[in-house]
């Protein structure tokens, strides 16, 4: 899924999210609850926008990412590969790793840690050149091993 059908869905939920009504009561007695679907739209509205700018930064971080284990190889930042692969297998990554390795690489680890939290897609299969690119990252640092 390219960057453009990722902001058509966002802006079809955006469309979704207006409609949303709340209804109290039953029957003839049913009425919207306006006040409560005001904050609905709007926690609705938080959730969304913060799920499609973190799932954007990710990716972007993500790309960086890999493109650093791509041009460097493992040798630069062992914990890079091993970051690489949590996020690509699921598997548990130290947390002290990330003192490890440059701030800007830090920084980006993060935001691919806040992307693949709330992102409604795999960051895998989204960033440029998906899991083939991922797979020889890992492989070229002899670590691969897809669970």
């Amino acid at each position: 899924m390219s960057q453009a059908e990722r902001e058509r869905r966002h802006v079809k939920r955006l469309a979704q999210i207006n409609t949303v009504q709340v209804v109290s009561g039953r029957g003839d007695d049913a009425r919207i609850d306006h006040e409560a679907t005001l904050l609905e739209r709007a926690r609705m509205l938080d959730e969304e926008m913060s799920s499609h700018s973190a799932t954007e930064r990710g990716l972007a971080a993500f790309d960086r990412l890999l493109r650093s284990a791509e041009t460097h190889g493992p040798a630069a930042a062992p914990a890079l590969v091993q970051f690489i692969e949590a996020v690509w297998n699921r598997k548990a990554f130290q947390l002290g790793l990330l003192r490890e390795v440059p701030t800007a690489m830090g920084d980006d680890m993060v935001a691919v840690l806040d992307a693949f939290r709330y992102a409604r897609v795999d960051l895998v299969e989204q960033v440029r050149g998906g899991a083939a690119r991922v797979t020889r990252a890992c492989a070229s640092a002899g670590s691969f091993d897809k669970a």
